[in-house]
């Protein structure tokens, strides 16, 4: 029997008007070892002569433990699209929920897991292009006219690099259904990159 349906039995008996002793024995000749205790029987009929009517549990103060979750699970996601470098400790600082409960949004409910790069990705992404050809085509637009003429010498040169990210930091969020990311494979001394000075 569900508590509820003990409840029910109990509110019976004592709107017949029977004793909470007289209800607990009737229960335990009836439900023998399943019968509710004397102390809960006892409980209940206080409950009911206090005017009760409900033989359901009062509701607990507090938000239910999946209360918002598809909200979590949403921005979430928004977060993996914008950064796909995002850590479970990043979105859970961002969302105000603990790193476990963000680790399980990403991986169990978005089906996410965190993939390591096996070369160091070397390749420009169209948002890097984008802010390049931005930020060169104002300092363009600023003195268009005499752009070339408020230099007096210019002189290039080229500036070798290499710095590896770890493979740690290389990993970001791939869903079964993404497609392998793009990669560059680099060798130690293959960065440069040309600086001009204009003077």
């Amino acid at each position: 029997m569900e508590k509820t349906e003990y409840r029910a039995v109990i509110k019976y008996l004592h709107l017949k008007g029977m004793a909470p002793s007289e209800i607990h024995e009737d229960m335990l000749r009836s439900l023998t070892d399943n019968a509710p205790s004397y102390a809960t029987v006892k409980r209940w009929v206080n409950e009911f002569q206090h005017g009760r009517e409900s033989v359901e549990d009062d509701p607990r103060p507090g938000r239910p433990p999946t209360a918002t979750i598809g909200d979590n699970v949403d921005l979430a996601l928004g977060m993996i699209m914008q950064d796909r470098r995002i850590s479970c400790h990043q979105i859970a600082e961002r969302l105000g929920i603990s790193a476990e409960r963000a680790d399980n949004s990403v991986t169990k409910e978005l089906g996410f897991s965190k993939v390591s790069a096996r070369w160091v990705p070397r390749l420009l992404t169209p948002e890097h292009k984008c802010i390049l050809f931005t930020s060169n085509l104002e300092l363009f637009e600023t003195n268009e006219e005499n752009f070339i003429a408020c230099f007096i010498t210019i002189d290039e040169s080229w500036v070798h690099h290499y710095q590896p990210e770890t493979k740690e930091q290389s990993k970001q969020w791939k869903h079964t259904s993404s497609p392998t990311p793009k990669k560059a494979r680099v060798i130690p001394s293959a960065g440069k990159d040309m600086a001009s000075g204009f003077f």
